[in-house]
């Protein structure tokens, strides 16, 4: 899961140029593509809190066992890091709001805030795998909106019941 942060961002700006000056016929499929990629980004939405949720569970394991109270820690001061991680985690979010979604503006905030901050580690260990494993993820996910037609091309009927 810590690769789709590399993998979003190598991917999205290509998605975002061939959405915008593509042929017509590419233009469709990118805004589709790009759609999928932003979904995805909610898996590593939900991946950086259960880091953050085991991260906490160590530090409450570490202070129960050294016995330091939380009286004694320094006051928390938030820092850049803090701010790029709580944009990572609550923005993706946005995504399930389908307007939200076929639009390119908060894709190039979320570019914007990952190459502020750097991509995580390109550990090129098994990168064939990773590649492979975020392809089949992007075509399950474009599969999916396409089953319920939330992509940027389809209509969806407003009748409640037929």
């Amino acid at each position: 899961m810590a690769f789709i942060e590399p993998a979003y961002a190598f991917t999205a700006p290509f998605l975002l140029l061939l959405s915008w000056f593509g042929y017509k016929s590419y233009k469709r499929y990118a805004k589709a593509l790009l759609a999928a990629t932003n979904l995805i980004f909610i898996l590593y939405s939900v991946f950086l809190i259960n880091q953050l949720i085991d991260l906490a569970r160590f530090g409450q394991e570490l202070m129960r066992q050294t016995g330091i109270k939380p009286e004694d820690l320094p006051p928390f001061e938030p820092d850049a890091y803090f701010y790029r991680l709580t944009v990572l985690v609550l923005l993706p979010w946005l995504f399930l709001i389908r307007p939200v979604r076929n639009t390119p503006w908060l894709s190039i905030i979320i570019l914007f805030v990952i190459a502020a901050g750097g991509t995580g580690s390109w550990n090129y260990f098994d990168l064939i795998f990773k590649i492979l494993n975020y392809i089949s993820l992007l075509c399950a996910v474009y599969a999916l909106l396409w089953l319920l037609k939330e992509l940027p091309f389809q209509r969806r009927s407003r009748k409640l019941f037929k």
